[in-house]
C-alpha cells in the first residue's frame, strides 16, 4: 500500500511538472476607458476659459473596494472572479476616468480631483455616491448613482439627483468593462450638461477666474 500511495504521489508531481500538463489560470486585467475627443458638448458658453470645476468627492461600496471584478448574480448576491482583476483600484480609476470625461466634454481643463488646494477655489463642486457599479448575470451593466452640484464658493447645493444607467455587455473579454465604461460615459455627459445649464443661469457665470 505504501508503494502504491508512493507511486501515486510521484506520478501527480511528475503530470504537474510536464510541459504538457495545463497551465494555471493566469489572472486578466482590466481598466474602465475614457470618451473619445469627439464627444465634447457644443456649449454657449465657452467653460475652457470661464469655469472651473471640482471633483469629489466620490463615495463607493464596500462590495466594490477590492482588486477582483464581481458578478452580481441574484439581488442580494455576487459572484468574486477567481482571474478577472482590475488593474487599479476601481474607486481611483471611476475617478479619473470621470474626471478625464467631463474635461473632454466641457473642452475645459480646469478640472480638480478631491481634495484640491484651498488656493485654487472651484466654481462648481461635483459630489457623487456610488451605489451600484457591475455587471450581472443578465449581460446588463449597471450604473446607480446619487450625485449633487454645489457651489464651489459656499457649498450650497444647486442641483440634485439620482442616476440608473445600464448598457449591454458585448462578447469578449472587455466586454464588461467596456459596458462599465459606457454607463460612466452616460453619467459623465448628464453631469456635464447640467453644469453647461447651471452656469449659462448664473449670474456673471465664470467671474472667480
Amino acid at each position: 500500500m505504501k508503494r502504491v500511495l508512493i507511486f501515486l504521489l510521484l506520478s501527480e508531481l511528475a503530470a504537474s511538472c510536464s510541459p504538457l500538463a495545463p497551465l494555471p489560470p493566469r489572472n486578466k486585467f482590466f481598466m474602465l476607458s475614457p470618451i473619445s475627443d469627439t464627444a465634447g458638448t457644443n456649449a454657449t458658453v465657452p467653460l475652457a476659459q470661464q469655469i472651473s470645476i471640482g471633483i469629489g468627492p466620490i463615495d463607493f461600496p464596500d462590495y466594490l473596494r477590492r482588486p477582483e471584478v464581481v458578478t452580481r448574480t441574484a439581488a442580494n448576491r455576487i459572484d468574486v472572479s477567481q482571474q478577472d482583476r482590475w488593474a487599479g483600484p476601481l474607486d481611483k480609476n471611476f475617478t479619473r476616468v470621470l474626471l478625464g470625461n467631463i474635461a473632454t466634454i466641457l473642452k475645459t481643463q480646469r478640472v480638480e480631483s478631491y481634495p484640491w488646494s484651498r488656493t485654487m477655489p472651484v466654481d462648481y463642486q461635483l459630489v457623487v455616491d456610488v451605489e451600484r457599479f457591475d455587471t450581472g448575470t443578465d449581460k446588463q451593466a449597471k450604473l446607480n448613482a446619487r450625485w449633487s452640484i454645489r457651489d464651489g464658493h459656499d457649498g450650497k447645493v444647486l442641483y440634485a439627483t439620482e442616476t440608473f444607467d445600464s448598457a449591454p455587455v458585448g462578447p469578449g473579454e472587455e466586454g464588461p468593462s467596456a459596458a462599465l465604461s459606457s454607463t460612466l460615459a452616460s453619467l459623465s455627459q448628464e453631469i456635464a450638461s447640467q453644469v453647461t445649464l447651471l452656469n449659462q443661469q448664473r449670474p456673471h457665470a465664470g467671474s472667480s477666474s
